[in-house]
């Protein structure tokens, strides 16, 4: 059939399209649904959020500077407070230097912890310290200066080294020890590449989390130097880190070596590696050891000797009852550390 046929057989209905046309949208059975619907649903009530409750003096969003302090800029947030007006102390103690563990006044179950020091050294705190992110080394997130003193709030770490060599059961495996120094070893190269020495580098200065994690801590006593300034002075604290952790103590008259050669015999790679950190020269040559190099997953490595330690260890804090408003003293002893 022809375009042209169709054409004389197609029939319109003007009548009947002009009728529909008047007619309203919503009479349409589709809308006319909807509309009926819609009438019927119910009123949702219009929740209102809590208002938050702000205390103390007022408070200054983001001041990247610190006042009579030489106008230091660093990237850490400095706030002009008291850390106490939004935080509210938990527990204290003596962890690598003094530490609170606090909870946001406005959400408690969100904890942070907090370090405080001197407001004089919040200068060379920030400025080194400030703008320094690794996974090896106690970073700061937050600053607060108020009074006399500057408070850092920094990673949570339950531990130090020292916990660990303090429990006279506990010694560490040698692939242990190899994730130990691999971490540590890290942690002092960043350290120097910096151009930063840490002349308290032992065992309690070195934080151990329970997620594996180690971190150098007690950033006070970091002082400014050339690389290989650096490198010597992270290299003389080694062999008595090693030490302490593969037999509880060093050496009379500064030797190198272990008194139990059953747990550690003569040529395997940790008593090499002990012989060999006392000739070394540089970080590098220690940090390609093979104790070291056979240390894939560091972190990985120390979850369990993490966890031992924990409840072996001895710890002495101060527990903030607010509720009573008294401070308790208490000794956290499980299975008793000796």
């Amino acid at each position: 059939m022809s375009v042209g046929s169709l054409k004389e057989h197609m029939l319109f209905d003007f009548d009947t399209i002009k009728a529909q046309s008047r007619l309203p949208p919503t009479s349409s059975p589709g809308f006319a649904g909807k509309e009926k619907s819609a009438r019927a649903a119910p009123k949702r009530p219009v929740l209102h959020r809590s208002q938050k409750t702000v205390t103390g003096p007022i408070k200054g969003l983001c001041l990247p500077r610190l006042q009579g302090l030489d106008n230091i800029t660093s990237v850490l947030i400095v706030r002009h407070e008291s850390p106490w007006d939004t935080y509210q102390q938990a527990i204290s103690y003596d962890l690598a230097g003094e530490v609170t563990i606090a909870s946001r006044r406005t959400r408690p179950s969100r904890m942070v912890a907090i370090r405080k020091y001197r407001r004089q050294d919040a200068r060379s705190l920030i400025d080194r310290f400030g703008r320094l992110e690794h996974a090896n080394i106690l970073s700061f997130h937050e600053c607060y200066i108020d009074g006399d003193s500057a408070f850092f709030l920094v990673a949570d770490l339950s531990l130090t080294l020292a916990h660990v060599v303090a429990c006279s059961d506990l010694y560490p495996s040698e692939a242990e020890l190899g994730s130990i120094l691999c971490q540590i070893l890290d942690g002092m190269r960043y350290l120097a590449a910096s151009g930063l020495a840490h002349q308290a580098l032992v065992c309690s200065n070195n934080l151990l989390g329970l997620d594996g994690i180690i971190k150098i801590a007690s950033p006070e006593h970091c002082v400014d130097c050339l690389t290989q300034q650096s490198e010597a002075t992270c290299i003389a604290t080694i062999p008595s880190i090693t030490m302490q952790l593969m037999q509880k103590y060093d050496k009379a008259d500064g030797a190198l070596g272990v008194d139990d050669l059953k747990r550690w015999p003569m040529g395997s790679a940790a008593v090499e590696f002990l012989g060999a950190s006392g000739a070394a020269v540089s970080l590098e040559v220690l940090r390609q050891h093979p104790l070291i190099t056979a240390s894939r997953h560091p972190a990985a490595d120390l979850l369990l000797l993490a966890r031992a330690a924990l409840l072996m260890t001895r710890v002495s804090c101060i527990y903030h009852c607010t509720e009573y408003s008294c401070y308790t003293t208490w000794v956290l002893n499980i299975w008793g550390c000796k």
